[in-house]
């Protein structure tokens, strides 16, 4: 895990990017655009103590989304491999979950 603090208007990362792992904001906001969104206003902000980033490393996919910050931010990044080994470690029904999740949620996405 690493700590990462970025300024105001920093890309976390871009639509398209390989999914190298899962964000937890410590304080600040950080704004997605989903993929149809061509404006300069975020779909919706990530704020203090929630995750961000996650659809793509649960999935194995590239990044649908881009994340971008709204404010200072402080940033937890923790890495696929890391994020890999907590859900190793835990039920085989809670890994299915995950990885069906994630990808109900990106086909919702896709159709809107």
């Amino acid at each position: 895990m690493k700590r990462l603090k970025l300024e105001i208007g920093k890309y976390v990362f871009r639509k398209g990017d390989p999914a190298n792992g899962v964000y937890l904001v410590l304080s600040g906001s950080v704004g997605i655009f989903l993929p149809r969104n061509g404006t300069k206003d975020p779909d919706f902000l990530v704020r203090d103590n929630e995750l961000f980033g996650e659809m793509g490393v649960v999935s194995d996919q590239s990044r649908m989304a881009t994340a971008r910050t709204e404010t200072e931010c402080d940033l937890l990044f923790v890495t696929r491999d890391e994020f890999d080994k907590m859900v190793d470690e835990s039920h085989i029904v809670v890994k299915g979950i995950l990885r069906i999740l994630a990808e109900r949620l990106r086909q919702a996405q896709i159709a809107k």
